[in-house]
């Protein structure tokens, strides 16, 4: 990166920053008129969007519309409902000893943002926080993933014509521009991305004291016991973890199944795979393709540390990797500790659910767990082991599009939520107005102290502190 371009990132937060200092805090209607534009942005261009989504990756236009711009579309509209009710502030009177509390909250935001967003899922995991910053009074810089150019640059040019900068703007480029606008004094940075990433994100942000947002991954672990078998559960399973080509950072990663109906499973997933993308899945229009030669690469070494049950064809040129499933992993292999965020599916059986939680073979804080089951007491073990921030239970994927749950991770997986309510919270702070208003001098407080204050305090704290 040249210095032209590094003094203009300086000078676009500067901008940002100063019109902070001389504006006031957008108002709720002002906000809501701003997320109104992006909506009527999303739509007039939304054909443009499809073809670049399409281009980067081989989305799928339904995959394209369904799970970028109609998840965006909904969220808005939602936020825009019911951004009045989470600003409004709270107020509360105490009555003390001597003197009356007046206690006033709001929620205030942090100012500049600065959004790292990922390549899998491109327009909607830029704009999604986006939505959540702009809700709570920010503004923001977007930083969107080079591996997706033909997205990322559609998205500045249009963020560009729709927005003025120091409101929401668009920085593309590779990860010097990323590394440049994580030194610079943003209020706030949200990254989605990988935990290699984010720990080094959140390690430039430390030196600035900057609060950061992290959405990482995690080894999402979908167990299936003996009563949660059905051909409409293995559908759905084979729809979540090959949506985008397992390119969701809330596919199931592996699929855990008790031995007692585990080649009936198998059977079932090989059925679906026909019926999702027939015998020749690169022929389908239904099936997208791997990002990068780095992470195609990445996957073909996965694939070699299992027996393949099904699938396991691909074509470098076309980085086309078939869906695939594996079984027989082999003992200490990376794919049985490291996300796979692929089209690769390990099937695993089981004996028993108490011993599979106990040998800690499931990552507790991964971004979610699933569980397929009609067992109550089985749902309570997994409810119980897992740290995660959501546990599906005979469902995948759907709760990441409900803006009523709030989406994050926790340990391992990130830190920080948001969607709905969860994101206004997090991209704002509580701010107190206090105020006391005093009927009567009370000097006991003051020093030198004696015995008798001590007595006083003892008995009467609650009324004095």
């Amino acid at each position: 990166m040249g210095d032209q371009e590094s003094a203009a990132l300086r000078a676009l937060v500067e901008k940002q920053q100063e019109a902070i200092l001389h504006s006031a805090v957008p108002t709720v209607k002002e906000r809501k008129k701003t997320l109104l534009r992006m909506k009527q942005m999303l739509i007039e261009h939304e054909e443009a969007f499809i073809k670049a989504l399409v281009s980067d990756m081989k989305r799928p236009a339904f995959e394209a519309f369904s799970f970028e711009i109609a998840l965006l579309l909904n969220e808005i509209e939602h936020v825009c409902k019911s951004m009045r009710k989470w600003s409004r502030p709270g107020r509360s009177i105490q009555f003390k000893f001597g003197y009356i509390e007046a206690i006033r909250t709001k929620r205030s935001p942090y100012g500049s943002v600065l959004i790292i967003s990922p390549w899998n899922y491109p327009l909607q995991l830029a704009l999604m926080p986006a939505i959540s910053a702009i809700a709570a009074g920010n503004r923001c810089v977007i930083k969107p993933s080079e591996y997706a150019p033909a997205t990322s640059e559609l998205l500045r040019q249009v963020v560009g014509q729709t927005f003025a900068p120091e409101v929401l703007t668009v920085a593309t480029g590779d990860r010097q521009v990323a590394k440049l606008l994580t030194a610079l004094p943003f209020d706030l940075i949200f990254f989605t991305g990988s935990q290699e990433t984010g720990k080094a994100v959140s390690q430039q942000a430390a030196n600035q004291l900057t609060p950061v947002i992290l959405e990482l991954g995690g080894k999402n672990a979908c167990i299936m016991d003996e009563t949660g078998f059905s051909p409409e559960a293995i559908r759905e399973i084979v729809w979540g973890k090959f949506l985008n080509a397992g390119q969701t950072c809330i596919a199931p990663d592996t699929l855990f199944v008790h031995e007692s109906v585990y080649e009936r499973t198998l059977s079932e997933i090989f059925a679906t795979l026909m019926k999702f993308y027939g015998d020749n899945p690169r022929e389908s229009e239904a099936y997208a393709r791997i990002c990068h030669v780095r992470h195609f690469q990445k996957l073909l070494q996965f694939i070699a540390q299992g027996k393949i049950r099904f699938g396991g064809a691909y074509d470098a040129d076309d980085l086309f990797i078939a869906p695939t499933v594996l079984t027989d992993i082999q003992p200490g292999s990376s794919i049985g500790e490291k996300e796979i965020f692929g089209p690769i599916l390990p099937v695993i059986p089981y004996r028993e659910l108490e011993s599979l939680l106990d040998h800690k073979t499931i990552q507790c804080d991964a971004l979610v767990a699933y569980l397929f089951s009609k067992n109550k007491q089985h749902i309570q073990m997994v409810e119980n082991y897992m740290r995660s921030t959501t546990v599906s239970v005979n469902q995948v994927i759907h709760h990441g599009a409900n803006p009523h749950v709030a989406f994050g991770g926790v340990g391992r997986s990130g830190h920080g939520s948001y969607h709905g309510k969860a994101g206004f919270l997090a991209f704002s702070y509580e701010k107190t107005d206090y105020r006391a208003e005093r009927y009567l001098h009370v000097s006991d407080k003051f020093p030198p102290y004696s015995h008798r204050d001590m007595q006083i305090v003892r008995r009467f704290r609650r009324w004095l502190l």
